[in-house]
């Protein structure tokens, strides 16, 4: 890559980014075509979302760990286009263009900084470099193509846009306006790192990052004495008792100064022992898939171990020492501030703050940014110009080319979660969350299958994942073995137990619906048994029992799982389990009831379509028309295509005797659904009613046409002979 020539500095920069943003559009194009994955669509759903009006009712931007930035994308998102997917993914991918230039920049600006004598060319070849591998590296795809991992693009927009305003302040000419300059960009520092922190809480490190940035590349340059005294001998006492101090405060209150994530890492490794194994996941995983990309997954299957049971653990904190001594006894400085940035840009997610993920890869999207990219393309731009023009010409081609079909594989549920059984086949999640995307398009069968396995998978699951010696033990829990040691408490380890129960009620799920109703009732048992809290299997129970004619036992079920979801996530009730009483409650002709139930889950759940169908049904069913019409009508509004309140708003104008309306209704209908016998049926009757016999003949000639069924074609035929 031949970066000299002909050209001003201005246009060879211009073409740099030209470049770099071309490619990073081409190699995610086909992440645009993507759907909603895995967590993405009740990010996008949440109700504090669903507009801009929503979150600013609805959230507080100063709760850094609800993610406020993050969730007013969401809903900026909903309000320009809700729901539509390629809206999100546009703004995904935005964001990551503008990583991309940012890398460009800073590495640019701090090498002005750090010696103004630097040729152009020289100038912008490592920038170039370290920028268009980042741009194209397949690795980033689970943060681009993923939309629920817009919270890592975000935090690392900001986090890059701040050391760039940083590098600003110390960029500016004299002049009388500096002093005044500075306070505003230092303002704008501090706006970045608000930034940063409400988008997702690995921004926690800027601070340091700064001040890295400012000892290795500005204070040497503009504050020499300052650099001198601070990297003097005279010093080392003093950092050593700066150290010591804060491993005491550590020691003395570090459980207490540590930020508790909301899920359960901490319960289910411990402090110590993940951090051991996080030295394994960064050396044999995150190294690893950085430079040989080409088994990524959406799920790892990480294995938990112990430090003693394990000897690569031991051994991945013994390379990561030398990397570290190495890179900052005998490492020019880039060297130093990449390795530097790389391990502390992982502390967040990989230290003494547990989570439930050993290994994630979108971990790693601001570590590789300035940290692993810089060092690789500081790397190459050292090497003879015609080497480096070959071979990182190849490279490049290589890695979009694995980037575009790792971005496919993210196009759909159905192909994601295929690829990860593929890769990881005694993963219970992988087969539960295919056998999921299976059932959500009808195959129930596949979806069987895969929820079959994902609960065989189970025990070897537990055993490797949490690293239990009797992982049968643990899945017996009731048996009242008291003795037992591989017993988990569950209050404890809800998150363990969720996992187990998810398959079991996927499962039920699929045999309620191909109606193997006990054995739909056994799944949502065992559910329950693994995690009483799982107010979901009290909801499916509920169905059971209804399609068993066992009323009041549903009602009970459905009761109780509303008190489960008050008492488990605080919410004021249960729209669904609502709905669920309202329909039987319908059935059973009790429409007053039915209509209580039903009010009180579309309050709750606005956007509930079947709660304004089934309640305005029920107010029909009770004369009430007025309120029968309107809330058909919100139905509708949600969407206009759904059939059943098309249908039911014509006959609700048909029972208020406006015949025109009415029949303007069930020709929409029609247009939805196409030719129906019952449509027809009832615009020749209404036609009968408004004395417009001729279309009530041909309205009924149709209907016959239409197969109706027997009863319904006899009396069409009574009627025809009656008008004829």
């Amino acid at each position: 890559m031949n970066l000299s020539g002909p050209f001003s500095p201005l246009k060879r920069q211009a073409g740099c980014l030209l470049i770099l943003v071309f490619l990073s559009l081409v190699v995610y194009s086909n992440s645009l075509k993507g759907s909603f994955q895995f967590d993405d669509q009740n990010l996008v759903d949440a109700k504090w979302v669903l507009s801009l009006d929503a979150f600013n009712q609805q959230v507080q931007i100063r709760q850094f760990e609800n993610r406020p930035i993050l969730l007013w994308t969401f809903a900026l998102n909903n309000t320009l286009h809700k729901g539509q997917v390629f809206g999100f993914h546009l703004l995904n991918l935005l964001l990551h263009v503008l990583v991309v230039v940012l890398i460009f920049f800073i590495l640019q600006k701090t090498q002005t900084i750090r010696c103004r004598s630097v040729a152009g060319e020289t100038r912008l070849v490592f920038p170039f470099l370290a920028a268009l591998l980042f741009a194209v590296h397949p690795l980033n795809t689970d943060s681009v193509s993923y939309i629920a991992s817009r919270s890592t693009l975000l935090a690392t927009f900001f986090y890059l846009l701040t050391l760039y305003i940083f590098l600003q302040m110390f960029s500016l000419a004299e002049g009388r306006g500096k002093i005044l300059a500075r306070w505003v960009l230092g303002s704008l520092v501090a706006a970045g790192l608000f930034a940063g922190l409400a988008s997702k809480l690995i921004a926690v490190t800027l601070p340091a990052l700064l001040l890295l940035w400012f000892c290795f590349f500005i204070c040497p340059v503009q504050f020499p004495r300052l650099a001198a005294l601070a990297f003097s001998k005279k010093m080392r006492p003093a950092y050593a008792g700066i150290f010591i101090l804060l491993a005491a405060l550590a020691l003395w209150r570090g459980s207490q100064l540590l930020y508790s994530p909301k899920d359960q890492g901490l319960e289910l490794f411990g402090r110590m022992p993940y951090f051991w194994v996080q030295a394994k996941v960064i050396v044999f995983h995150y190294l690893n898939l950085f430079f040989a990309p080409i088994n990524l997954s959406v799920d790892s299957g990480f294995p938990f171990s112990g430090f003693f049971a394990d000897p690569q653990i031991p051994l991945s904190i013994l390379l990561i020492a030398a990397i570290l001594i190495f890179s900052l006894k005998f490492g020019n400085l880039w060297i130093k501030a990449g390795v530097l940035w790389f391990f502390l840009t992982l502390a967040p997610t990989s230290s003494l703050v547990p989570l439930n993920d050993l290994a994630v890869e979108h971990r790693m999207y601001l570590p590789m940014s300035l940290g692993l990219c810089l060092i690789a393309g500081y790397g190459s731009s050292r090497l003879p110009k015609v080497w480096r023009s070959g071979v990182f010409t190849i490279l490049i081609i290589l890695l979009g080319a694995l980037t575009l079909d790792r971005n496919r594989v993210w196009t759909d549920e159905l192909h994601l979660w295929q690829d990860a059984v593929r890769k990881n086949p005694h993963s219970p999640r992988t087969h539960n969350n295919l056998g999921k995307a299976y059932y959500e398009q009808g195959f129930l069968d596949q979806a069987l299958v895969h929820f079959q396995k994902s609960n065989e998978n189970i025990p070897r699951h537990i055993a490797v994942q949490y690293n239990l010696k009797d992982p049968a033990a643990f899945l017996v829990r009731k048996t009242g073995n008291a003795n037992n040691s591989e017993m988990v408490d569950p209050q404890k380890n809800l998150k363990i137990y969720a996992d187990l129960a998810e398959p079991h009620y996927n499962l039920a799920s699929v045999y309620l619906d191909k109606g193997d109703l006990q054995l739909a009732k056994q799944e949502y048992q065992t559910a329950l048994s693994l995690n009483p809290n799982y107010f979901s299997a009290l909801l499916g129970i509920g169905s059971v029992y209804t399609r068993l004619g066992q009323n009041e036992k549903a009602i009970e079920s459905l009761h109780l799982a509303i008190d489960k979801r008050k008492a488990a996530t605080g919410e004021a009730d249960y729209s669904l389990a609502r709905l669920n009483l309202g329909e039987i409650y319908g059935r059973a002709g009790q429409f007053a009831k039915a209509v209580r139930e039903l009010k009180i889950a579309v309050h709750h759940d606005p956007s509930l379509v079947l709660g304004h169908y089934n309640l305005g049904v029920a107010y029909l069913m009770t004369g009430k028309l007025e309120q029968a019409e309107q809330t058909l009508q919100r139905c509708l509004t949600l969407n206009d295509r759904f059939e059943p309140a098309l249908f039911n708003l014509a006959r609700v104008y048909q029972a208020k005797k406006e015949w025109e309306k009415s029949n303007l209704q069930f020709e929409r209908f029609l247009k939805v659904k196409g030719p129906d016998a019952g449509a027809f049926y009832q615009i020749g009757w209404n036609h009968v009613q408004a004395g417009s016999f001729e279309e009530a003949r041909r309205h009924l000639k149709q209907a016959l046409r239409s197969n109706p069924p027997p009863k319904q074609a006899e009396e069409i035929s009574r009627l025809l002979q009656e008008l004829s």
